[in-house]
């Protein structure tokens, strides 16, 4: 109790007094200039290697604690306590704003708990319906490993404002958008935190998504890290700093053992996936513009089966499954099935160019309005921004099935149960 106490208090000081410095950074970084080619970043050998040594710290450290504050011109800010300790085991503590209620998330390896300090908030996962009687006194325990904290975590939607470098990175050293870099390069040197660091720059996804790390002189790890992402009409700024960074400190194991709090209940959050449209409802009909030009309408397909994927171009699960839809359109683009791609997110020729890139043929709708949102949020259930998310629709214009991600059995036999046979996944 001490602890949390201490941890409170910690947690209002910071978010005072790094507020100021940290919306600089935001007026100074956030500029929301259109995509170009020419943003792509150039690969600089002296920067890779700032970068591999920032992921050598992390493989070669046993714990890592610190505290930090992360925030964006578009979500609230949130602090965050973080002590890790290989080979698996996880303690963060979180507030939001400036409230002192702290959210609290242990990993062990096998399993991730997550309990909150008074009244669970209002999550992603949540409707009015099932909020009431699961608001006060539960507790989270579900499966998962050390690398899926900051995955749950963003997925149910505890923080205004989700970590931006994964404690992942801490476990795997590894960067999990690692493949898809275009280049990275200097940004010369500046001080964070009171410490000297070096500033790298870097670009994935054909610059798409752009991180900025300060990287200690001393230890190498971050004591800031900027991410861009460019989507349709903005740029989606965050920014972290870090705080009171310690390497291979002796972090008893205590610190990071469960026993649910007194009185309180285990809940089970609700999958995303219950909240998509259910089978036999009817698909939402819709005319929206297609990425090519002109305007693609659902009902038009009536009499065929459609896979209706929703998708982004920053997503590597996205990336894979539009490579797989490109190969089963390929093969049934003359029979009962159509593909369908939606891209609410992304800025158009960011789209474009990864269509084009990835030789894909099958029609495609671009819609980032307002009105485009609403209907996919509320006519077909979408939760989260989580993407790709399947729809698979009957000749008749009703879900046969519908589901996140990349599941390889759920395609076949939806499609096979909506009269499409031969479908290898």
């Amino acid at each position: 109790m001490q602890m949390r106490k201490k941890t409170n208090i910690w947690i209002v000081v910071t978010a005072a007094a790094v507020i100021v410095e940290v919306w600089a950074l935001y007026v100074l970084g956030a500029s929301a200039a259109r995509w170009r080619p020419a943003m792509i970043v150039a690969e600089e050998p002296a920067a890779r290697a700032l970068y591999e040594a920032m992921l050598d710290a992390a493989r070669d450290a046993e714990t890592l604690s610190y505290r930090s504050f992360c925030s964006g011109p578009d979500s609230g800010p949130s602090a965050y306590s973080v002590q890790l300790k290989k080979p698996n085991l996880v303690h963060v503590e979180m507030t939001n704003g400036l409230s002192t209620k702290v959210t609290m998330v242990l990993a062990d390896g096998d399993r991730v708990r997550i309990s909150w300090s008074g009244d669970r908030p209002f999550l992603k996962v949540d409707d009015f319906e099932r909020n009431e009687p699961t608001q006060s006194n539960v507790y989270v325990d579900m499966s998962g490993s050390p690398a899926d904290v900051a995955g749950q975590m963003a997925r149910l939607g505890v923080a205004w404002s989700d970590l931006v470098w994964s404690p992942s990175v801490f476990f795997s050293g590894a960067d999990e958008f690692e493949p898809y870099i275009d280049g990275i390069r200097l940004r010369g040197t500046n001080e964070a935190s009171g410490e000297e660091c070096d500033v790298i720059e870097v670009s994935y996804f054909k610059a798409q998504r752009m991180r900025h790390y300060w990287l200690s002189r001393k230890d190498h790890l971050p004591r800031r890290v900027k991410e861009i992402v460019r989507l349709a009409g903005q740029n989606h700024v965050i920014a972290e700093e870090w705080f009171r960074v310690e390497i291979d400190e002796r972090i008893s194991d205590e610190r990071f053992a469960w026993s649910p709090p007194e009185g309180f209940r285990a809940w089970e959050p609700p999958e995303l996936e219950d909240f998509l449209l259910k089978p036999g409802s009817d698909a939402p009909d819709f005319e929206l513009p297609s990425i090519s030009g002109g305007a693609i309408r659902l009902s038009d397909l009536r009499g065929k089966v459609v896979w209706l994927c929703l998708w982004q171009v920053g997503s590597p699960k996205c990336r894979a499954k539009m490579r797989y839809l490109r190969s089963l359109h390929e093969k049934t683009k003359d029979g009962p099935l159509a593909i369908l791609g939606v891209n609410v997110t992304d800025d158009r020729r960011i789209a474009q160019t990864f269509l084009r890139d990835e030789a894909i043929a099958f029609p495609c709708v671009l819609d980032s309005s307002e009105e485009a949102a609403k209907l996919f949020a509320q006519g077909y259930g979408m939760k989260s921004s989580d993407a790709p998310v399947n729809f698979i629709i009957g000749r008749d214009g009703k879900i046969v099935d519908a589901w996140y991600g990349q599941d390889p059995h759920r395609a076949p036999a939806a499609l096979q149960a909506a009269g499409v046979q031969d479908v290898d996944r």
